[in-house]
């Protein structure tokens, strides 16, 4: 017999037997005042038992590593009440629901295989949903392919995930990635705990050196050589003119004229600071 607290309820997982049939297992996370630990348990009727904050007294379970094994077999019962300190109560919460920190793409790439992160970026890439075989269960999968201004990834979204509203252009964030390597490229696949959520593109500061410049009617595109990565960003032509100042008076310069100013300078450093490729400042 043990006595534990319920900490954190997770996910229901649908399996199949040994006899072919399909079942249910909850997944959740128990303490008492000295360990914390997953559990589950695959007798449906019993579910409503498992609820965070209860007390519970088990009997006739299994212990396999560090996971509680609950069948039909187990005695659940409302026990004493148990006091979990902090820290254990919160290792049960990341035993379910893992920390998942906020990473770039370009650190996506550098990071350990099966590590869990957060990440940001526009959807360049979206695949039709397909259906795979995974422990012969049909199971949906759509993989995405996302980008941020220093690099781009794969992404599988599984299950009712891949049925996600989302399309080109969208700017998302999507939490409990974990790691994965295909080919010696490393790709991000969504877990039990990811949210996806559709959100607003990051501003960001750029610094890099001014390779070329095109002028049209109220706007010009300039190329920025970023650690060797060429791209064009999209700046309002009065921005331009404001910073021109330094070289004289350009307020009666005409387009042509503050081009050649430009052209004969380049290439040279500026600091930008923009929203996808629309600058909001630039310093030249």
């Amino acid at each position: 017999m043990v006595r534990v607290c319920v900490i954190k309820v997770g996910h229901t997982a649908t399996f199949n037997s040994s006899n072919g049939e399909k079942g249910q297992m909850l997944n959740f996370s128990v303490a008492d005042a000295t360990k914390a630990m997953t559990a589950t348990l695959n007798d449906e009727t019993k579910f409503s038992q498992i609820r965070e904050g209860r007390s519970l007294t088990l009997r006739n379970f299994l212990v396999k590593g560090t996971r509680l094994v609950l069948s039909k077999h187990t005695k659940i019962m409302a026990g004493q009440m148990i006091t979990v300190p902090k820290e254990l109560s919160l290792k049960g919460i990341g035993l379910i629901t893992p920390q998942s920190p906020k990473k770039s793409l370009k650190e996506i790439l550098d990071a350990p295989v099966k590590s869990i992160s957060t990440v940001q970026g526009e959807v360049v890439k979206d695949e039709a949903i397909k259906t795979v075989q995974v422990n012969q269960t049909e199971t949906k999968v759509r993989t995405i392919t996302i980008q941020d201004s220093d690099a781009e990834i794969e992404l599988t979204l599984w299950r009712e995930l891949a049925n996600q509203p989302i399309t080109i252009g969208d700017y998302v964030e999507v939490s409990h990635c974990v790691v994965a390597e295909w080919q010696r490229r490393k790709t991000l696949n969504s877990t039990r705990n990811t949210v996806v959520k559709k959100t607003q593109p990051q501003e960001r500061t750029v610094t890099g050196q001014m390779e070329a410049i095109s002028f049209g009617d109220a706007t010009c595109e300039v190329c920025l050589q970023e650690n060797g990565i060429f791209r064009d960003y999209v700046v309002d032509i009065d921005m331009i003119r404001g910073q021109l100042q330094r070289f004289g008076d350009v307020s009666k310069m005409t387009v042509e004229q503050m081009e050649d100013v430009i052209v004969q300078r380049l290439p040279f450093q500026v600091q930008i600071t923009a929203i996808r490729m629309s600058v909001q400042s630039i310093l030249l």
